[in-house]
């Protein structure tokens, strides 16, 4: 056998040992990871016989869920928006340059951007559908996302508030997943990541009140009343959470997707007040007609509204509207009960376009867009406010 040939047998003897080796390796970390989870499952208040406790209320309605479940698969052309809504084409050079002052960057739905103290968050990030895969048709965007991830500057830490398909995508944490990219996630969601093939030493498991500090900004997973699950089999075998952030240049809570609870005044007693509440709204239901949407987990307008006031913030953003139609109601109904709630409390809401970057300062302002344009138009070009 000649040297070369040799070299190239022990070559590939070596590769297929350190592939082999590094297999192991993995697999020891995982499984290592597991036990420490279920260790601190077992150890956490809000989990029992390794399900999380569910306190979601059971409000009556005099809408059948027949009728609603009718409405949401049957009747969604007429919830939806009749064209494809506008967005604002993200300023990608403005976001490659890292910022002091808080900064957030709207890519839709629940999905946030933000910068803080020259830190990168990246917040519950979803740019495709909101669906496991074969039901994509029905769960598809009504705006575009403003920009690839492919595009987006590589973030310090992507925040996860819960499990489900609209607020965790497979793809993008497979994107990400052999980055040095942090992931902070609630109590046994680590597990999904890591049959992602995000490594366990990348991620960070948080229970309620637990903390953390990257590049000297602390992120607190807060409470919040909801469920998950993935796959009609695994309800409420993961935890889910609010999230609070807080930096030298700023401070900002962000809700996940929840119904109305006390735990919004206590988040608010204990870290508050707060530049920013990014907060999720649906429709209020009205003369009973609609379903009460927080026996689902979540929050009519009146409750976000309420929920604002408990956290003493500044500024109120409304998240998980518009992008996909969840609800069975209008798209932009949750806008419309909402606007109708500040102008009874005063509160400054910030509604930015999709793909529109603001900065967060004194006298926040931001216009109804969707009141103002033609749907029919998309890309527009505007320039951000920085």
């Amino acid at each position: 056998m000649s040297s070369v040939l040799k070299a190239s047998v022990i070559s590939a003897l070596g590769l297929v040992g350190y592939n082999q080796y590094q297999a192991t390796d993995n697999a020891q970390e995982r499984s290592q990871s597991a036990h420490q989870r279920a260790e601190k499952v077992a150890q956490s208040a809000q989990f029992k016989d390794g399900k999380v406790i569910s306190r979601l209320p059971s409000v009556p309605s005099e809408e059948s869920t027949s009728s609603i479940m009718w409405k949401f698969f049957f009747d969604r052309g007429a919830l939806k928006p009749s064209h494809t809504l506008p967005h604002q084409s993200a300023d990608i050079a403005l976001l490659t340059e890292r910022s002091d002052a808080m900064r957030v960057t709207w890519l839709g739905h629940s999905s946030l951007f933000i910068d803080i103290d020259q830190t990168r968050v990246l917040i519950d990030p979803v740019f495709e559908y909101a669906s496991p895969w074969v039901a994509k048709k029905l769960f598809g965007r009504n705006v575009e996302a403003p920009m690839t991830r492919e595009h987006l500057p590589m973030p310090d830490v992507i925040v996860i508030s819960h499990d489900h398909y609209d607020h965790l995508e497979e793809s993008t944490i497979r994107y990400y997943a052999n980055s040095n990219v942090k992931f902070f996630v609630p109590l046994a969601v680590g597990k999904h990541l890591e049959a992602w093939g995000v490594p366990p030493s990348q991620i960070s498991e948080f229970d309620w009140w637990e903390s953390a500090m990257i590049n000297g900004v602390e992120l607190i997973a807060t409470p919040a009343n909801h469920n998950s699950g993935r796959t009609g089999f695994d309800s409420n075998s993961t935890l889910w959470a609010s999230w609070v952030v807080k930096g030298r240049n700023g401070s900002f809570f962000y809700s996940g997707d929840t119904a109305y609870d006390s735990h919004f005044k206590q988040i608010g007693d204990k870290y508050g007040p707060f530049d920013l509440a990014f907060i999720e709204v649906a429709a209020n239901v009205k003369e009973g007609k609609g379903f009460p949407v927080e026996n689902w987990g979540h929050m009519q307008a009146k409750h976000t509204m309420q929920a604002f006031k408990d956290l003493n913030a500044e500024n109120l953003f409304p998240v998980h509207w518009s992008t996909y139609e969840l609800f069975a109601h209008k798209w932009d109904e949750p806008m419309t009960d909402l606007i109708g709630e500040a102008e009874i409390s005063g509160a400054n809401l910030v509604t930015p376009m999709v793909g529109e970057t603001l900065a967060i300062t004194d006298g926040l302002r931001t216009s109804y867009w969707w009141q103002e344009q033609d749907f029919q138009l998309a890309n527009l070009s505007m320039t951000p406010q920085n």
